[in-house]
């Protein structure tokens, strides 16, 4: 099979990048300059002969098996070898021909990384450059979801994000609040920062101060040069109000009056300061309630409720739990420099028919984990007791209630069990006319009582 022509090949040469390419078969057909010298194999050695020959872990093999691509991951294809990489499959119209890979060697910087560990110097910039090579991760883009009704949540937010209207959004603990946020400030192209504080994890006595800042002296223990608040900090960008449930009563009016006039004078001040500020709240409970009961002020709701969003729990779109954990499992190997792992299909179903009450973050929690466990076991794929022992169990549970709702023994006693129960009902527990409603002989329902342990059924 034709791949390339030589001048494309001598232009492939040329690059940076190692670039290798497979057949669909995974039979290396293309091997650049670069991945001689990345990989330290010469081209007349690997060309027509399987990639996995000499880099058993390699990413085009699962790129052609799963048919989708994997965007800079990190892999490392062999011992003291590090790469970030990207590997695509190729089709010729609908027909899967091969894969492409493109790999970055970031070896020397792995190293680096080792030796600032030793000396305890610039370990967490380092690691934090590497994990930027692969996520941007509070735009819109990086939100991952099919489901019909959370892609429409999306586009909603999309639209709305270049206006200045306030905004809630509301979903359980986990589901994505502060990303949303984070996206719509992004996606609003407003100058200043975004710039978050958490309702519920500021004393009531200190919120005035850390919402508008507070002049030198203004109380005991403040800073001689005074505060700068998150009001006047998000100036020309978001300020995100977390857990606005939360906000004291004896602040709501002070949030309102600043939401109204866009004017904020600091504690201990004389002087107010005009803020231009997008003001994104959001909350696990349920403020319309917090409101009749005299928790929440209506006022405020109204004027921060100019759009409500409400995100789903992660139960409601199980559909995206595949994708979202292939987003993790891509992010933590980066992170804790490990390949790919393989997921059994039982794994995944565990994971998929999990109820996660902790939604998203729970997910990414346990993925982590997951990763981790992989890494020191130096396994290549993902062993069924990595899960931690509550998604073992729960999946157990389901498989035999799976298996229930299909024994026709199962389904029989439950049938046979309800009609007893409903005779005896109709009847007012008079075993002879259950028998007669049933069709069967009196002694008979003697005896299907005491099976079912139906003797509370027990009349005359």
């Amino acid at each position: 099979m034709l791949f390339l022509n030589s001048t494309i090949e001598m232009i492939l040469d040329n690059v940076n990048d190692a670039v290798c390419i497979v057949d669909k078969n995974c039979i290396t057909r293309i091997w650049n300059k670069r991945a001689e010298e990345i990989h330290g194999v010469t081209k007349d050695k690997v060309l027509g002969r399987p990639i996995t020959d000499f880099f058993p872990t390699a990413l085009l093999p699962k790129v052609i098996r799963e048919k989708r691509p994997y965007v800079d991951v990190y892999n490392s294809p062999k011992e003291d070898s590090h790469n970030i990489i990207t590997a695509r499959p190729l089709y010729s119209g609908n027909e899967l021909i091969g894969g492409i890979s493109c790999d970055r060697d970031i070896s020397e910087l792995i190293k680096l990384t080792a030796l600032l560990d030793k000396t305890k110097l610039g370990l967490k910039v380092l690691e934090e450059e590497i994990t930027a090579l692969s996520e941007n991760r509070f735009s819109f883009d990086r939100i991952v979801g099919h489901n019909i009704a959370f892609r429409e949540i999306v586009n909603l937010c999309k639209n709305i994000s270049k206006s200045n209207i306030n905004i809630i959004i509301t979903g359980e603990s986990g589901t994505g609040k502060e990303v949303f946020a984070r996206a719509i400030h992004i996606e609003s192209r407003r100058k200043g920062h975004f710039i978050p504080i958490n309702c519920s994890a500021i004393p009531e006595e200190l919120m005035e101060s850390e919402l508008f800042g507070y002049e030198g002296g203004a109380f005991t223990g403040a800073l001689r040069k005074g505060k700068v608040g998150k009001f006047e900090l998000a100036h020309e960008g978001t300020l995100f109000l977390d857990e606005i449930g939360d906000m004291p009563l004896s602040m709501q009016p002070k949030i309102l009056r600043v939401l109204e006039d866009g004017m904020i004078t600091k504690v201990g001040g004389t002087k107010s300061v005009k803020v231009d500020v997008r003001v994104v709240a959001a909350t696990n409970k349920d403020l319309k309630k917090m409101m009749k009961d005299g928790l929440f002020r209506k006022d405020l709701y109204y004027r921060l409720n100019s759009i409500l969003i409400k995100l789903p729990p992660l139960r409601e779109r199980k559909e995206d739990i595949p994708d979202l954990i292939n987003e993790f499992i891509e992010h933590f190997c980066i992170t804790y420099r490990s390949n790919i792992p393989e997921i059994p299909s039982q794994v995944m179903d565990a994971l998929v028919n999990y109820e996660w009450e902790g939604n998203i973050r729970e997910l990414k929690n346990i993925i982590e984990r997951i990763v981790i466990l992989v890494k020191n076991n130096k396994s290549e794929k993902i062993d069924i007791d990595f899960l931690p022992r509550s998604i073992i169990e729960s999946n157990k549970e389901r498989i035999k209630c799976e298996e229930e709702i299909l024994d026709l023994n199962h389904i029989i006693h439950r049938a046979e069990k309800e009609a007893i129960i409903n005779a005896m009902k109709i009847s007012k527990g008079n075993k002879a006319k259950a028998a007669k409603l049933l069709n069967i002989p009196r002694s008979t329902l003697y005896f299907k009582l005491d099976k079912h342990k139906l003797t509370c059924c027990a009349g005359k």
